[in-house]
């Protein structure tokens, strides 16, 4: 990679992370959506009223046991060489309930490395990488669930480490298909900085989420408030206008929604918006539908394939795949410890 594509790479990486939480934070890996099925419904989701075996890394409490045994793994060819995947796995144990087990990788790739009057003296490496041990119990229409997550980042011969928590709940309606949830994410210090100088931090949020789905319609309906603990005052816009964004737009930029149109058990359509993407990084003069993403997801047998097409710009979007199994059918084997 030549250092003019090297710069714009770091300062559109920068400028997107910047612009979701307002540059103050490190390790924001942990903030990119766990899956196509999050990323379809605008990449924020902390409720839901359908099994996933992903979705413990986005709220503990939504780990279980209908998941024992179920596996999953993510993809994202992000810019550049950078690529992101995310692992998963729930094992439920009869005597203590359910434990899931999370992997969140960053690779930036092959970097180019060049010396002060430019010339090109070998590769640096950089990545990020998050292990996630998670666990939930279940006290009636109540769920509580905490994952401890010990993050590291490497950059060349530059480290640092982190030592967070997530702390969620549910309610789930006992008639209707209705769930509320609240999140506290990424509480926790950092054990190790890159250097003497580094001043890093954990990006903590405060999420609100609720999900329902009518009776009698093939509608999920998810909406989630997010960055509650993030000044409005830190955003930038594109178009680096001095006008400051009115109530409505500042409210909808903590605001994501998501939809799924359930048509049957095995195929279903996902479409999500976030506000705070198409203002940020969309062209104010040509918007297009920066801020969208549309997915699906198909059961074949059995494995589940789901795709996500997402838009950070009118010219440029990205694209999740994600593949899940249940190693009982796989297998034949449904015991449980």
């Amino acid at each position: 990679m030549k250092r003019p594509a090297l710069i714009l790479l770091f300062v559109f990486h920068a400028g997107l992370l910047y612009a979701q939480r307002g540059g103050t934070s490190s390790f924001e890996f942990l903030n990119l959506p766990v899956g196509a099925r999050v990323a379809g419904l605008g990449g924020v989701v902390i409720s839901s009223t359908a099994e996933d075996v992903n979705l413990f890394l986005s709220n503990p409490a939504l780990l279980d046991s209908a998941n024992h045994n179920h596996v999953s793994w993510s993809h994202l060819s992000y810019y550049a060489d950078i690529k992101y995947n995310t692992f998963s796995y729930v094992w439920n144990n009869k005597r203590i309930g359910p434990i899931g087990i999370g992997v969140q990788h960053m690779g930036y790739g092959d970097i180019e490395r060049f010396d002060l009057v430019g010339n090109s003296i070998g590769k640096l490496h950089a990545n990020e990488t998050a292990v996630v041990v998670s666990h939930s119990r279940t006290l009636g229409a109540f769920s509580l669930g905490a994952n401890l997550k010990y993050i590291h980042s490497n950059i060349d011969t530059y480290g640092a480490s982190a030592l967070t928590m997530d702390l969620g709940g549910t309610f789930t309606h006992p008639e209707r298909e209705l769930q509320v949830a609240l999140l506290f994410k990424n509480m926790g210090v950092v054990l190790s900085d890159y250097s003497g100088t580094s001043n890093s931090n954990v990006p903590f949020d405060v999420q609100i989420g609720a999900t329902f789905k009518p009776d009698h319609m093939p509608f999920r309906f998810s909406v989630t408030a997010y960055n509650l603990g993030v000044s409005d005052s830190g955003y930038y816009d594109v178009d680096f206008s001095e006008e400051e964004p009115g109530l409505v737009d500042e409210v909808f930029r903590h605001i994501n929604f998501g939809t799924e149109v359930v048509i049957s058990q095995n195929f279903q359509l996902r479409v999500g918006y976030n506000h705070l993407i198409r203002k940020e990084l969309g062209d104010p003069d040509r918007a297009g539908i920066t801020g969208f993403s549309m997915g699906a997801m198909l059961h074949i047998k059995m494995f589940e394939f789901s795709y996500t097409y997402t838009t950070y710009h009118v010219d440029s979007g990205r694209s999740y795949f994600t593949i899940t199994s249940n190693l009982n059918r796989v297998f034949h084997k449904k015991s449980i410890i």
